[in-house]
C-alpha cells in the first residue's frame, strides 16, 4: 500500500489549490455555491475528467484523484456538485454504456454546462415509471437531471417530466437543493449492477469525505491563527494551557481522519474493500469534523457562529457534508451489518 503521493498527483492537489485560492480569502470562502461561470473553468481545466470513466471522456476515475480534488474542494469551503453530479450521477450514467445517454448528460455535466443531482430512496417502479418520495435533494433545484437508486437499480429523471414536483429549498449551508416527489413520471432504467450502485455510492461518500477532512484543515488552520492574534489580560490566547490542548485535539482527530481518507483512496474501486474503508472514513471522519468545527467556533468567541468569519460558514458546511451520503452512525450500522 503506498499512501505517497506521486508527481502526478502532487501537481493535481496544487494546480486545484491555486485555482481555488485565486478565487476566495477567508472574507468569501464558502459564501453560497460556486458560481457557474467558476464550475466550467474547473471543468476547462480538465478536473472533472479525474472522477469519470474512460468510455466517457475521462481519465479512469481512480478514488486517489477524486479525493485529491474533493480534499482542495473541502479546504477552500468551496460549495459544489463534484461528489452528487460528478463522482455519482455522470459516473453512473457512464459506467452504463449508454451512447445517447452519456452524450446528453454526461459530456455537458463534464464540461460544466449542467448539473446532475443525485438521489436514493424506497421506489415504486412500473415498467418505464416511477413513484416515490425522495425527500430532500441536494443540488435539485439547479438539476437537468436525477438518478434515482433504489433496490441497487439506477433510473433517470428529468424534473420537467409529468408527475416530478420539485419544490425548491436552500440547505443550512447554502446548497441549492429541493424536495421531490416522483407520480408515476416518466423514467429512463440504467443497464447497471449492483456492484456499479455500491461503487457509486462509495465513491460519493469518499468525495464528502475528503471535503470534511479539507475544510477541518482550514478551520484548524484558523484557529491557530486567531489564537495567536487575540490577546486577553495582556497575552495572545495561545499562550494558555487550556487553548494549547484544544488545539493539539484539533490537530490529532485531522491527522487520524487524514490516515483513514488515505487507506480509502487507495483502494481499488471495483473491490468490496472500497465500499467498507469508505464507511469506515465516514464513520470517523464525520464525528470528528464536525468536533473540530465546533472548537473553531468555539475558540473564536461569539463572532465565531456569524457569517462574517470562515469559521461559521465552514461549521454549516461540515454539518450538511457530515450527513450527506449518511451519517456517521448510518455508516456504523452499515459497516455491522
Amino acid at each position: 500500500m503506498d499512501l505517497i503521493p506521486s508527481d502526478e498527483q502532487v501537481l493535481l492537489r496544487d494546480t486545484v489549490r491555486r485555482f481555488l485560492a485565486d478565487g476566495s480569502d477567508a472574507t468569501t470562502m464558502g459564501k453560497g455555491p460556486m458560481p457557474r461561470d467558476v464550475w466550467r473553468a474547473v471543468a476547462e481545466l480538465g478536473l472533472l475528467s479525474f472522477l469519470l470513466p474512460e468510455a466517457a471522456g475521462g481519465t479512469g476515475g481512480r478514488p486517489q484523484d477524486a479525493a485529491i480534488i474533493a480534499e482542495e474542494i473541502g479546504r477552500a469551503l468551496a460549495i459544489t456538485p463534484l461528489a452528487e453530479s460528478i463522482g455519482g450521477a455522470a459516473d453512473l450514467i457512464a459506467r452504463a454504456g449508454d451512447a445517447d445517454l452519456t452524450s446528453r448528460w454526461v459530456e455537458r455535466a463534464l464540461m460544466g454546462e449542467q448539473h446532475l443531482a443525485l438521489a436514493q430512496a424506497p421506489v415504486d417502479a412500473r415498467g418505464d415509471t416511477l413513484s416515490s418520495d425522495l425527500g430532500i435533494v441536494s443540488w435539485a433545484a439547479e438539476a437537468a437531471a436525477i438518478v434515482v437508486l433504489a433496490d441497487k437499480r439506477a433510473w433517470v429523471v428529468e424534473p420537467e417530466a409529468t408527475g416530478v414536483m420539485v419544490t425548491p429549498v436552500r440547505l443550512i449551508d447554502g446548497t441549492p437543493g429541493a424536495t421531490v416527489l416522483l407520480a408515476n413520471c416518466a423514467a429512463t432504467a440504467l443497464n447497471v449492477s449492483a456492484a456499479d450502485v455500491a461503487a457509486c455510492l462509495a465513491t460519493v461518500r469518499l468525495c464528502h469525505t475528503a471535503e470534511l477532512v479539507g475544510a477541518m484543515t482550514t478551520l484548524y488552520e484558523q484557529a491557530v491563527a486567531y489564537a495567536r492574534e487575540r490577546k486577553q489580560f495582556g497575552v495572545a490566547i495561545g499562550s494558555f494551557q487550556v487553548v494549547q490542548h484544544k488545539l493539539a485535539r484539533m490537530f490529532v482527530a485531522i491527522e487520524q481522519s487524514r490516515s483513514l481518507l488515505l487507506k480509502a483512496a487507495v483502494e481499488d474501486r471495483g473491490d468490496t474493500g472500497f465500499v467498507r474503508a469508505t464507511l469506515a472514513a465516514k464513520a470517523y471522519i464525520a464525528e470528528r469534523a464536525q468536533a473540530v468545527a465546533e472548537d473553531a467556533v468555539h475558540l473564536h468567541g461569539g463572532m465565531g457562529v456569524t457569517d462574517e468569519l470562515a469559521v461559521g460558514r465552514g461549521l454549516r458546511r461540515v454539518m450538511l457534508l457530515a450527513r450527506a451520503s449518511g451519517s456517521a452512525a448510518q455508516a456504523r450500522r452499515a459497516l455491522a451489518a
